[in-house]
């Protein structure tokens, strides 16, 4: 169901059941140091962005500034419902979600302007709320994972270090201050959380329920993307040699040191016309591993001044063999989630899109085990949704991002949320 103007989602919210609250409220949690968390004020806006205008007041233009307050839509309909919309600051945006239970989901962001300061927002079940992180932590979301309701992670960037938070169901604490800056996370249980540097990673850091340790990385390999199927078994996707013959592959270990994983035939061999670029790798179970990228040619076979031609490529472990799944050759592939049956969705953009743009209208690509595959839009009513992470349950799929205006040239967004329910 598609919210048509703001007064019919306003007036979604009188359905059967309790009806979620228009006003803005905040979670009472703590920091590392006090009971009662450190609340910092929003920045003042710089000068040079105080007369401009929110995507909000072109996406509704007839609402006073009081209708900004957070709009939750109750979880119905099939296939996306736009069920959280809030102007947080001019440019706000979320980048990352997390779904450890079905009726429990964190959302985190940004808000505000070139002073941005975090965002976070948690599902209770009914609405999204805002949830206070531990005072003093700045920067940007780079990644979140969990396992369980009361075992969620948040990695935050500054430009030369990282914070490592982690939420134990009561309260936010920074579980380590990183030197460098990390890249991914993956979170499998409350013992075994994995980080990956984002620069030149020849390690990854496991956290084992006590402390960080470095844990070394294939040899000679740069690790890219990191994900695990059970306490022993790590996989990584990581980047090897230099010029010409650098390559990426697919690295898996058991505990006791590294393999490359081998896709057969799957895929076409590295030539002089082309070569696999693997990018992403997301973890459903020892069954169930996916690995996403592109075969590009080189540059002298694409031509003096073109952009490489690329063509997206996606593979399957089902815990016996690898079976390489088609992608339609028109997107470009981002985050991905598997389904839980063996299938994936992914945020795709158009492949023609210029990749540097600052904003493309996403759609989500859903890879059935079957082979077959179908494309979903969530939509805006007089605008454009960019997202920029999903999360996945066995009843819903959560997708984050932020809703642009769809007639002006401005990079100004409104936070969004939205839904997919399952069917059985």
């Amino acid at each position: 169901m598609l919210i048509t103007a703001f007064g019919l989602a306003v007036a979604g919210c009188g359905s059967a059941g309790r009806q979620p609250s228009a006003e803005r409220r905040t979670e009472n949690v703590a920091t590392t140091a006090a009971a009662q968390p450190e609340m910092t004020p929003p920045p003042s806006p710089p000068e040079d962005e105080k007369d401009v205008t929110g995507a909000f007041d072109f996406i509704y233009p007839d609402h006073a500034a009081s209708a900004k307050d957070p709009v939750n839509i109750p979880l119905t309909g099939d296939p996306w419902k736009l069920v959280h919309l809030a102007d947080y600051g001019v440019f706000d945006s979320l980048t990352h979600v997390v779904a450890p239970a079905e009726d429990d989901a964190w959302a985190f962001g940004r808000a505000g302007g070139s002073n941005a300061s975090l965002l976070a927002l948690r599902w209770d079940g009914w609405q999204w709320v805002e949830s206070a992180l531990p005072g003093g932590v700045k920067g940007s979301v780079v990644d979140a994972g969990s396992s369980a309701p009361d075992d969620v992670w948040l990695h935050v960037n500054t430009e030369r270090a990282s914070s490592a938070l982690h939420w134990d169901g009561v309260r936010w604490t920074v579980s380590k201050e990183f030197p460098f800056t990390v890249g991914q996370i993956e979170v499998l249980d409350g013992t075994h959380v994995w980080a990956l540097p984002s620069r030149d990673a020849a390690v990854a850091w496991f956290f084992d329920g006590t402390g960080w340790r470095e844990v070394p990385l294939p040899d000679g390999v740069l690790g890219l993307a990191i994900g695990a199927t059970s306490p022993g078994t790590l996989w990584t996707v990581g980047t090897s040699g230099e010029g010409a013959r650098r390559a990426t592959g697919l690295f898996r270990s058991d505990g006791t040191g590294w393999t490359r994983v081998s896709f057969g035939e799957i895929f076409p061999a590295d030539d002089e016309e082309g070569y696999l670029q693997l990018e992403n790798l997301v973890t459903g179970g020892e069954d169930d591993v996916w690995v996403f990228g592109s075969r590009t040619e080189r540059q002298e076979e694409s031509g003096e001044g073109e952009r490489p031609r690329s063509l997206p490529v996606a593979a399957h472990w089902d815990g016996r063999s690898w079976r390489a799944v088609t992608v339609p050759p028109t997107w470009r592939l981002r985050e991905a989630v598997p389904d839980g049956r063996g299938g994936a969705h992914v945020i795709v953009w158009p492949a023609d899109d210029d990749s540097g743009a600052d904003i493309h209208t996403t759609s989500v690509l859903s890879l059935a085990a079957d082979g077959s595959s179908s494309v979903s839009l969530p939509e805006v009513s007089g605008g454009r949704v960019s997202l920029n992470d999903l999360a996945a349950t066995p009843e819903k799929i959560w997708g984050v991002g932020a809703a642009y205006p769809s007639d002006v040239t401005l990079t100004a967004s409104t936070s969004a949320v939205y839904a997919r329910t399952i069917a059985p």
